[in-house]
């Protein structure tokens, strides 16, 4: 799918307390309320008395109003505008087909064309949790629908695209990652078993065991104190595809729940090698684990280390 442009953008809340979220969006629908409302009189375009029938209905002057603006701009919306809701903690987006209000024995609704979309056009799934707050604020808007205001964020949510300033950001901490990478390879081997220790340490892991005393199978052991399973770590400065596959061989896992092979000059075989995500051994190379320095905010230790 192409990048898409819209001009408006508006926020539907899809039934009281969310009633109707999985039938709209399973259905292909856009199921709205006002049963005090004739279907008759919308598609004739009785504004006046569909007005009187709202605020005969909602006694708040102002909620009365907004009610009334929220069904015209239903009605009037066309293909051109986006609407959005909040569903299963992700957005959903969609066009509405170019159509009247329609009816069934649920509700008033209209089409979605194409039906309800969770993922931007880059196919990346839009989790609540992850969305800008200007966006992510709209799950607590208490009415019917409202207008989306921050349509540019919007927009790049939809099409999976970035801010100049975001995608500097990006460009700069991968950056710092192959830096580091580089610099962890100058480290004498006892400071690369620390600094493996206090990444898992830094994640929250507990260390059962003492770095750089010799046992018979790991460097270190770690346990997670939440759920209390328990992981070993085997620290290599160089290493190869054979060595590799002989300690995931020797791997208890009955005992423990994944062993990280952490190794900072693989041989070509290894670098390249990709073992399968249930095999229970984690491949961790020099890449992976500058990553995970950068983001546990120890470069600055492997600076000090690396004069």
């Amino acid at each position: 799918m192409e990048s898409i442009d819209f001009d408006r953008a508006y926020y539907i809340k899809l039934g009281e307390k969310g009633k109707w979220e999985q039938s709209s969006i399973e259905e292909g629908k856009m199921r709205i309320g006002w049963t005090n409302v004739s279907l008759e009189d919308i598609h004739r375009g009785n504004w006046d008395i569909i007005e009187r029938a709202i605020r005969h209905k909602v006694r708040n002057p102002g909620s009365a109003t907004h009610d009334f603006n929220s069904l015209k701009t239903i009605h009037g919306s066309n293909h051109g505008d986006v609407w959005i809701t909040f569903y299963d903690s992700k957005l959903w987006w969609c066009w509405l087909e170019d159509g009247p209000i329609l009816e069934d024995g649920i509700s008033k609704y209209r089409l979605a064309d194409g039906g309800w979309h969770d993922r931007s056009i880059q196919g990346k799934v839009l989790l609540a949790n992850a969305l800008p707050g200007t966006v992510a604020q709209l799950q607590a808007f208490r009415a019917t629908s409202c207008t989306v205001r921050p349509l540019d964020t919007l927009r790049r949510l939809i099409n999976g695209e970035h801010t100049p300033e975001y995608a500097a950001v990006v460009e700069a901490r991968e950056d710092l990652v192959c830096r580091t990478e580089a610099l962890i390879r100058h480290l004498h081997w006892m400071d690369f078993e620390v600094l493996v220790d206090l990444v898992f340490t830094g994640a929250g892991w507990r260390r059962r065991s003492v770095v750089g005393k010799t046992m018979k199978f790991a460097d270190i052991e770690f346990e997670d104190p939440i759920n209390r399973e328990s992981y070993q770590v085997q620290v290599k400065s160089r290493s190869t595809l054979p060595e590799f596959r002989e300690y995931g061989d020797r791997f208890n896992r009955d005992e423990f729940r994944k062993l990280f092979y952490v190794v900072h000059s693989p041989d070509d075989a290894l670098a390249a090698h990709e073992e399968p995500a249930d095999s229970g051994v984690v491949l961790v190379p020099p890449r992976r684990l500058s990553a995970m320095v950068v983001d546990a905010g120890l470069v600055g230790w492997v600076l000090e280390k690396t004069i």
